[in-house]
């Protein structure tokens, strides 16, 4: 029998609370998750993946992209980061999101500023603090780029944006430890590929390029 893929409730518990504060929710939401409303939802639960998808596309719905900067995915990337890593508050989140989930995975962060060997370990590792689901592995790098190669496999995401988002996310992280990177889908499952990967440029510095060097070429 087949596993369903499910979703860490660090992710799920911010999304019901701030669906349930909407006054239109029913409306957002199809009634088969309406459950999720009345039901007590744990940081260290597991949720199915599928409806995860459904109830955070629901809360895109009710953000206009100009009141959080641009792009609502990014948005939510930073507030991930700040939430859950850094372990501060962000505009927009509901009192028990904040209490309930802040600084859950602070350690990730712990020394490792400017280091981008420990920056692409954790930021992989990660991926399954939120997803049961799936393996995020860096497959190589491109010296004259400055980039690095990261497939996410075995987890078909069906929103384009949340495969950007995962771009954005290793960006804020790598902004949280003193390193600027810039990402770009080059495969997504949401545009009929395989599997997901992203480019990472990298600041042309000795440590990244030492570590880019380290890489199987791509």
């Amino acid at each position: 029998m087949v596993r369903e893929p499910c979703q860490k409730g660090t992710s799920v518990l911010p999304v019901i609370l701030a669906l349930k504060a909407h006054p239109d929710r029913q409306k957002l939401v199809p009634e088969p998750l309406w459950k999720y409303f009345d039901e007590h939802l744990l940081v260290s639960g597991w949720y199915p993946e599928k409806d995860y998808f459904v109830l955070l596309h629901a809360l895109v719905r009710t953000i206009d992209p100009k009141t959080v900067g641009g792009d609502v995915w990014r948005y939510f990337a930073k507030f991930s980061v700040q939430r859950d890593i850094a372990g501060e508050d962000i505009a927009g989140s509901t009192p028990e999101a904040r209490s309930e989930t802040k600084g859950v995975y602070r350690n990730f962060a712990a020394a490792a500023v400017g280091d981008p060997d420990l920056l692409f370990k954790r930021a992989t590792r990660l991926w399954s603090q939120y997803h049961d689901t799936g393996q995020m592995v860096v497959v190589g790098g491109r010296a004259r780029a400055h980039s690095v190669y990261v497939q996410l496999t075995g987890l078909h995401i069906p929103i384009d944006g949340f495969v950007r988002l995962q771009g954005y996310y290793l960006e804020e992280f790598g902004a949280l430890l003193g390193l600027k990177l810039t990402s770009k889908v080059t495969k997504a499952t949401s545009r009929g590929h395989s599997l997901c990967e992203w480019e990472y440029n990298l600041p042309a510095t000795p440590a990244c390029e030492a570590y880019i060097a380290s890489l199987p070429p791509i």
